[in-house]
């Protein structure tokens, strides 16, 4: 039965309703520890598992912690998943680039920042960013499983039909067009001569 015909027919207790979202505070309190490393745990446990509400929450609370001691450091991977939640939950591309590249520039040798990195650009649909990140991040760790995922996942572009001009020009453009419409053009089976 649908959703309308429930109500109409009067069964609203099988009827779900939406859960509401979860606030931060009833998301700090369910870590049951203020610890900001554990909490830093818990949050690049939440984003690796795409839970990036959580992450954001978990991390941010770590961040303000940390930043009340004046001897102590953010971890730089809390930084870097700090930056990919706030691209994948709130859209703050820039900010979150910041945050990866601060990363990177404490740890250059961790592939999981490039990895984050690369999630970031992808999601704002910087493909070339994406893959200059995920390239570097291989000539780290050329076996890591996420950036290889992440690289498949963007693909390979063939490269343009006239080398010597950029792939935006209109001649490359309209090329590549008419290349792509050859290939897929389906060969029809040749029927025998009577």
């Amino acid at each position: 039965m649908t959703l309308t015909r429930l109500v109409r027919a009067g069964e609203t207790d099988r009827v779900k309703k939406p859960a509401e979202p979860a606030t931060a505070d009833a998301i700090l309190r369910q870590a049951g520890t203020s610890d900001p490393l554990q909490l830093i745990q818990l949050g690049i446990e939440a984003a690796k598992e795409q839970r990036f509400d959580r992450g954001l929450v978990y991390l941010g609370a770590a961040y303000l912690q940390i930043s009340r001691d004046k001897d102590a450091k953010v971890p730089p991977s809390a930084l870097s998943y700090y930056g990919l939640c706030l691209a994948m939950e709130k859209g703050r591309i820039k900010e979150a680039s910041e945050y990866c590249e601060l990363a990177l520039e404490h740890e250059f040798f961790n592939p999981e920042h490039y990895a984050n990195m690369g999630q970031v650009w992808i999601k704002a649909g910087y493909r070339r960013k994406a893959v200059d990140a995920l390239e570097r991040g291989l000539a780290v760790e050329p076996t890591n499983p996420r950036l290889r995922k992440l690289r498949e996942s963007i693909g390979v572009r063939k490269p343009p039909v006239i080398r010597f001009l950029h792939r935006d020009n209109p001649v490359n453009v309209s090329l590549g067009k008419v290349r792509r419409k050859l290939k897929e053009k389906p060969k029809s089976p040749k029927r025998p001569r009577p």
